[in-house]
């Protein structure tokens, strides 16, 4: 299942929003208040969602200036990769936040719509980031 947010413009040049981004200690900034038990150091990012768990990440990739790739550490009920997309507009960036999760119909139900609702917010922060 793939989910995505919409294309949402930043300030910043792709290459200071992908040196932001690409540094799991600012990641933080971009979560729902409800990510409590925040930890992160450069390529980790743990925290808690509240009434849902536990969630540690960890960047599998960077392609600089395009691509930061997280994906999940331990046990998780569903394997899935969230994809931070920067594309360049001069001066400025465009970003899209985008989970790609592999589940069963009846978890797929179940999370779409959180998982929509997080990369919304994430690209939501994102225009004042």
């Amino acid at each position: 299942m793939l989910i995505q947010s919409q294309y949402v413009d930043n300030s910043k040049s792709e290459q200071e929003f992908f040196g932001i981004v690409s540094d799991m200690r600012n990641i933080p900034a971009l979560l729902p208040e409800q990510a409590v038990n925040v930890q992160a150091d450069e390529d980790n990012l743990s925290f808690t969602v509240q009434g849902t768990g536990n969630i540690a990440l960890r960047v599998s990739q960077r392609i600089p200036n395009n691509l930061v790739q997280l994906v999940p550490v331990g046990k998780t009920p569903f394997q899935f990769v969230l994809n931070i997309k920067i594309a360049g507009l001069g001066n400025n960036c465009r970003v899209m936040y985008e989970i790609d999760a592999d589940m069963n119909p009846l978890m797929a139900m179940m999370a779409k719509r959180p998982l929509q609702n997080l990369v919304d917010m994430m690209a939501e922060k994102t225009v004042t980031l």
